[in-house]
């Protein structure tokens, strides 16, 4: 058994001290509840960014805020959040961090961008990764709209995939029935292809988003839970931030 945290967070876009902030406010009360992992969305700690707008929103691996958050990974098993980052061959992805005893123990950088991620450079590389003794894939966003990320896990021999997005809504949310518009997308989207994806490869799948309103986006939120069958075994309900702490029997 693994209890995982599953937040669904705000991420303000190029605000990393702000971000940062509420990465930490959240995994130390994780770790008294017993959570061995804290997922946290795509690009969760520089927010979404853009390199063909804002370059100088991408930061390295090595940069004092990923080295803080992935410290904070000594008083759990694992803490897995997002960055846009500048890779130490300069070129621009968007890559997820995995974090354990206190450092960066691997990465997932996403291999198949989406709509908007032109000025991103994607990767070709699938890792697997084990934490708490269980061994996990990571598909990012729009990834989900692929068989490939899902597939190399399965091979691999994970049996959980974390699913972490930040899926921009088109237009501004400006009432609470945009919001439900928008996240009602979302479900038909993100969580019917996790479903999908565990309904077909046998997996746990661990699913997390960007919440809330930016300077000039809006994103749906939405943490849950899917059972290998397909079925949703906790999830949040609605576009608000949140946080949801899950057992997976692993």
């Amino acid at each position: 058994m693994v209890r995982c945290l599953l937040a669904a967070i705000h991420c303000e876009k190029g605000d990393v001290t702000g971000n940062l902030s509420a990465h930490l406010r959240l995994v130390r009360p994780a770790a008294a509840t017993g959570c061995q992992l804290a997922v946290f969305p795509e690009m969760s700690l520089t927010g979404s960014a853009d390199p063909a707008t804002h370059p100088e929103r991408l930061i390295p691996l090595d940069h004092p805020a990923v080295t803080r958050l992935a410290a904070a990974s000594a008083v759990v098993s694992g803490v897995c959040f997002g960055i846009a980052e500048r890779a130490s061959d300069q070129q621009p992805r968007i890559t997820h961090v995995v974090a354990a005893a206190g450092t960066v123990a691997g990465v997932q950088r996403k291999r198949y961008l989406g709509d908007g991620e032109e000025a991103f450079v994607p990767a070709a590389e699938s890792a697997v990764f084990e934490v708490a003794g269980v061994r996990f894939g990571i598909a990012i966003c729009a990834e989900a709209g692929h068989d490939a990320p899902f597939d190399a896990a399965a091979a691999a021999g994970a049996s959980l995939v974390l699913f972490p997005a930040a899926p921009g809504l088109y237009g501004r949310r400006t009432d609470d029935a945009s919001w439900q518009e928008g996240f009602s997308w979302w479900e038909g989207c993100g969580l019917a292809d996790a479903r999908r994806h565990a309904r077909r490869l046998g997996l746990w799948i661990a699913m997390t988003g960007q919440a809330g309103s930016t300077a000039d986006e809006d994103f749906p939120g939405l943490a849950a839970l899917i059972r290998p069958d397909g079925t949703v075994a906790a999830r949040l309900p609605d576009w608000h931030p949140g946080t949801l702490t899950v057992d997976i029997p692993l």
